[in-house]
């Protein structure tokens, strides 16, 4: 595909009700087949040991919800059947995803590329501050957002990935290759986003899946491309999603210490100046 594949502009839900300063913005990617009303719903459950959500843990945080576009499933398709799903890439064999891997690029393409535009966006309400973005997903939505990371052109202020692997990471391909998957245009130099972004991973070893090993990997990756502020968590049990209390608290305190956010979800004043 070329590398000039448009990006998708993705229908944002925001769902937060301002009763603070706009601070920091969080880009929060839902997994395959789900769709933002349903995500929010169960994502509104994820509660910390002192029953916080996100939204009440960060109440200056502009929360944003893309909603990933219907995509044909090409492995339906080969055996005759019509089959659509919400996501941001196709996946040819959930069992070994390096199988017809190449699959992948077309919607990363798009979806990265989409991701990159909110991701401006955001900054240009906060005064360009890149460092006020935050970017999380689940899943796919995190898988896509680890090749976001790869694709930036500027440090943001976080990423928090769950459940989630690297695409294209089985090869031992060098960053630059990883990048060039993609050929998405004004790709970056260097590693300086990923050595200076702070990074959080939270897998649970039961997860059926996305394997343990997947996420072992992914941190492995990110670490032999230079990420230096990174953190990870992995869990007993949880199966394929967000554990609580403890991946909430582990959120919490990660964020808190990131953004040196003083009181956080308290009522009292709070500062976010990072």
């Amino acid at each position: 595909m070329p590398s000039s594949s448009p990006a998708i502009n993705f229908p944002p839900l925001q769902t937060h009700t301002y009763q603070h300063p706009h601070t920091h913005t969080l880009i929060f990617l839902h997994g395959r087949g789900d769709k933002v009303p349903s995500f929010l719903t169960a994502l509104s459950a994820w509660e910390s040991s002192t029953a916080l959500t996100l939204r009440t843990a960060f109440p200056t945080f502009r929360l944003v919800f893309p909603q990933a576009p219907l995509r044909p499933v090409a492995a339906a398709a080969a055996k005759g059947e019509r089959l659509e799903w919400n996501q941001w890439f196709d996946v040819w064999n959930t069992n070994d995803f390096s199988d017809n891997e190449e699959l992948q690029a077309e919607g990363l393409r798009e979806s990265v590329s989409g991701i990159r535009a909110m991701i401006d966006e955001e900054a240009e309400m906060l005064g360009g501050r890149y460092d006020r973005i935050l970017i999380a997903g689940i899943s796919m939505g995190g898988a896509t957002l680890i090749h976001t990371l790869f694709n930036l052109e500027k440090p943001i202020g976080a990423l928090l990935g769950f459940c989630c692997r690297c695409p294209f990471s089985g090869s031992k391909k060098t960053l630059e290759q990883m990048r060039a998957v993609l050929g998405l245009p004004g790709t970056p130099q260097g590693n300086e986003v990923l050595r200076k972004t702070p990074i959080l991973l939270e897998h649970c070893i039961d997860d059926p899946l996305v394997r343990i090993e997947s996420g072992r990997n992914l941190r492995e990756v990110l670490l032999n491309f230079g990420a230096e502020r990174l953190e990870w968590k992995e869990y007993g049990t949880g199966g394929h999603w967000f554990k609580a209390p403890d991946g909430m608290d582990d959120v919490i305190s990660f964020v808190q210490n990131v953004l040196e956010v003083v009181d956080s979800g308290s009522g009292k004043d709070v500062d976010m100046d990072i």
